[in-house]
């Protein structure tokens, strides 16, 4: 029996100059030929990427000091090809990988970059020279930096992967032990302040979203058709141009078409050059077979370029206009300079449907892919279920053993789409190839085409989504339709990562708000509590419903709170429920749910047991005008079948869970007199059942000055 030890499979051989960066088992097919030797300058990290919304960052060794460059790469790639030790993660109380993601490693490498920068300005050229002392004053230097305190601790975390890559490399440099791993992170952290992250950043406004979203649903289902139909003409148009040859009879069409208008003064057919008005050549071209030497002949001899600018003139394309806009066609024909801009903006607005009304983070929205959402097809019994989105996910893809798997994961249960959403996927997959990423760059890069594979990058799309903005407001003034623009958002710039907090926020606060003028959010709302979706919810510790349940309880603590604020400076309170919900709102337990990063999960999890106390929940319902303390029990709104929460747009007049305030009580005499008004500018058949609701809603409100209770007559 051999006595030898077993080879340590976790400390790695010492690379020569032509060893690949990137192992081959690591290697993404797509990337491959992208790996870099161990002796080249730039290190690509692509081939350990797959997100097709990635960008492919790569490390460059010019911004590594050159004393400690050698020691350096040695553990970078040892990063790259190996992992660290089971028992160095189980000895840390804390969440680590044995791998970073290629992201990750790439942000880990520019900070040990700036380690030997800060190393070689203070006379020290290796690593060994590198100890605890040393490494505590860079921590202290770290901590005054300004940075913040979660930025700062990644940092820490990153540096000590150093030291701990540096031991399992087959040539350790000998770089000291971090005295925050040794001794704690808390001296070398700057004070704790709130951070980033989808939870907190702010939803978008309802005077933003909801307008958004009906552009972005009206491009989709109302004029899409015409859009592609003059994107198909204008390429073909394009086309034309670029093989045409000059012929007489080519002439002739050229003659025919821009000769009347030259001898009339008319204008033009134009296009825009560097910011100016010039003659549209390429139009001209495909529309009369033309070659380029023809019309340049015709230019010269009339001063058309000049003349264009001057008299600037439209490209019609011959294509029917279908789309309406409040009733009345959008125009009253299509461009060809527009042609490409309401491309870009097509594929914008599926981007804002997919997002917003999937919960879809933007890089799962990014890397669907055509025929990800085929049409259900009927069960045994013959009925049809929801249209599902298979796809992949990259963030909370892990392995077996839980590291991050930079290829990706096929996600175990897909996501549900509503109408809407599956509107979009058509119109993207009329957009690419079939097979191909629905938002691949190659067919969406209309403007400035570039080389590589993948989709369009959220930096992109950020750009786009003002852009949309711009363009849906003009055409809102021009369709003589002010009350539809897009208000600026008071938080900034729309972005992409506020989707999926947006629709947590407006699902939990605004059931019938005026976004609901786009889409029902009671129908977003059951299709994420479908057994499909509610696997992903419970299975991903940041999935949709988390942020949901998050919003919900918030939304509610804030409801519980002005409640007893209200009562408490002598506002009246009235309902079945109204002593109860008093009682609540003074005593029941507070929830503070602006999490910082490291406790999402903790949050999370009070968020859903502050929510799961039956009886004492109390929630706004800004439709039917009332709170709602939800009991089961006496829920009219669950008579067919157990919920656990209400369902805000059925909610049934006289249930013992309602709950009204002077507020509510004054809302329902103005949304009555508003009824009044239509009702008089009705046929009598519609205004007697207006003026009948009114009435209804004034009894309710009669009803709360009747039996409405406040603080002075409690404590009487």
């Amino acid at each position: 029996m051999s006595t030898a030890p077993e080879p340590d499979r976790f400390r790695l051989p010492l690379p020569n100059p032509t060893t690949p960066v990137v192992p081959a088992h690591r290697v993404v097919a797509q990337h491959a030929h992208l790996n870099a030797r161990y002796d080249a300058a730039v290190w690509p990290l692509a081939p350990l990427i797959s997100n097709p919304s990635t960008s492919l960052a790569a490390i460059r060794w010019r911004n590594c000091s050159p004393a400690l460059e050698a020691e350096m790469r040695l553990a970078v790639w040892t990063m790259i090809n190996g992992e660290l030790r089971p028992t160095f993660l189980k000895e840390r109380a804390v969440r680590l990988r044995s791998r970073l993601s290629p992201e990750g490693m790439g942000d880990a490498v520019q900070q040990w970059m700036l380690l030997t920068i800060w190393l070689e300005a203070r006379g020290i050229h290796t690593l060994a020279d590198c100890d605890g002392q040393v490494l505590r004053d860079y921590g202290h230097h770290l901590r005054d930096s300004g940075s913040g305190r979660p930025h700062v601790q990644r940092v820490l975390g990153w540096l000590t992967r150093l030291w701990a890559f540096d031991q399992l490399s087959a040539r350790p440099a000998g770089i000291g032990r971090p005295p925050w791993d040794e001794f704690g992170a808390d001296d070398f952290l700057p004070a704790a302040t709130v951070v980033g992250g989808e939870n907190s950043r702010e939803p978008l406004a309802e005077a933003t979203m909801g307008p958004l979203l009906v552009w972005a649903i009206r491009m989709i289902d109302d004029l899409s058709d015409d859009i592609l139909a003059a994107w198909d003409e204008a390429t073909r148009l394009i086309n034309i141009a670029k093989t045409n040859t000059a012929t007489a009879e080519s002439k002739a069409a050229l003659d025919a078409y821009l000769g009347p208008l030259i001898r009339s003064q008319a204008a033009l057919p134009s296009t825009e050059h560097h910011g100016k008005p010039a003659l549209a050549r390429q139009y001209i071209m495909g529309i009369t077979g033309a070659s380029g030497r023809q019309v340049d002949t015709l230019n010269e001899r009339h001063g058309l370029t000049k003349a264009a600018a001057e008299r600037p003139g439209p490209c019609p394309l011959n294509v029917p206009v279908t789309g309406r806009i409040a009733g009345a066609p959008w125009r009253e024909v299509l461009d060809f300079n527009e042609a490409s801009s309401l491309m870009r903006h097509l594929a914008t607005a599926a981007f804002i449907v997919c997002s917003y009304l999937t919960g879809m983070r933007p890089e799962e929205a990014l890397g669907m892919v055509s025929g990800c959402c085929p049409d259900p097809q009927p069960d045994e019994r013959g009925e049809v279920g929801r249209h599902l989105i298979h796809s992949h996910e990259w963030k909370t893809a892990t392995d077996e053993e839980g590291n991050h798997t930079s290829a990706g994961a096929e996600r175990e249960v897909p996501w549900v789409a509503i109408t809407p959403v599956v509107n979009a996927i058509r119109v993207l997959e009329r957009m690419v190839p079939p097979g191909s990423l629905l938002f691949d760059h190659l067919a969406h890069d209309l403007r400035f085409a570039r080389q590589g594979t993948g989709s369009l990058k959220p930096g992109a799309l950020r750009t786009r989504i003002e852009e949309f903005v711009d363009w849906a407001n003009t055409e809102a003034a021009a369709q003589g339709l002010p009350g539809e623009a897009i208000a600026s958002d008071p938080h900034g710039a729309i972005g992409t990562a506020r989707f999926r907090r947006s629709l947590a926020w407006h699902i939990a606060r605004r059931p019938g708000g005026l976004v609901a003028l786009a889409i029902q959010y009671g129908h977003m709302r059951t299709a994420l509590t479908t057994d499909v979706s509610g696997g992903y919810g419970t299975r991903s510790r940041d999935g949709i419903h988390n942020v949901i349940a998050l919003e919900t309880a918030l939304a509610t603590a804030e409801t519980a709170a002005e409640l007893h604020e209200h009562f408490e400076e002598g506002g009246g309170v009235s309902g079945p429920a109204a002593r109860r919900a008093l009682l609540e709102a003074a005593t029941g337990p507070r929830f503070e749910g602006r999490e910082v990063k490291t406790d999402f999960v903790r949050k999370y999890e009070e968020a859903r047991k502050y929510l799961a106390r039956d009886g004492a929940v109390i929630y706004e319902n800004p439709h039917a005008l009332l709170l709602c303390l939800y009991k089961q029990d006496r829920a009219l709104c669950a008579r067919d079948g157990i919920k656990d929460a209400p369902t805000l747009d059925a909610c049934v007049p006289g249930c013992g869970n309602a709950v009204r305030t002077d507020q509510h009580a004054a809302q329902l005499r103005l949304r009555a007199n508003t009824l009044d008004v239509r009702a008089a500018h009705a046929p009598q058949p519609v205004g007697d059942r207006l003026r009948a609701n009114a009435n209804k809603l004034r009894s309710f409100a009669t009803e709360h000055d009747r039996t409405r209770i406040t603080r002075q007559e409690a404590a009487a």
